[in-house]
């Protein structure tokens, strides 16, 4: 192998190195907010999960209808979950929505469900 052979080689290892330690940086935040994105979504389906098995109608608002700041999975993350009941002649439903928001978390996760009367 000459010196100029050498020299080539280290230059195209030298320059995947560098490429990959552009990347690493960005790979890694984007990975670490893919995880607290999920564990937001999961808080949020919880809870739409555990409301939607409630076995009374009538205590859904007084029940859920809070803002919790100390979430096990989600530090500094606050869970708000909002209860709007909708009551006419023809339907009477409740629309659920749960919102997580944090100072990780770029875009709020929100998830929401109806429930009808039962």
């Amino acid at each position: 192998m000459t010196l100029i052979e050498v020299m080539i080689a280290l230059s195209i290892i030298t320059s995947a190195m560098l490429g990959l330690g552009a990347f690493l940086p960005n790979f890694l935040h984007v990975s670490a907010q893919g995880t607290i994105l999920s564990a937001a979504s999961d808080l949020a389906v919880t809870r739409i999960e555990t409301i939607k098995t409630w076995p009374t109608y009538a205590t859904l608002e007084t029940t859920y209808d809070a803002t919790e700041t100390s979430l096990t999975n989600c530090r500094g993350c606050t869970r708000v979950t909002l209860i709007l009941h909708t009551t006419s002649t023809t339907a009477d439903y409740k629309t659920v929505t749960v919102t997580i928001s944090g100072p990780n978390i770029t875009t709020p996760v929100a998830k929401t469900t109806v429930i009808a009367a039962f």
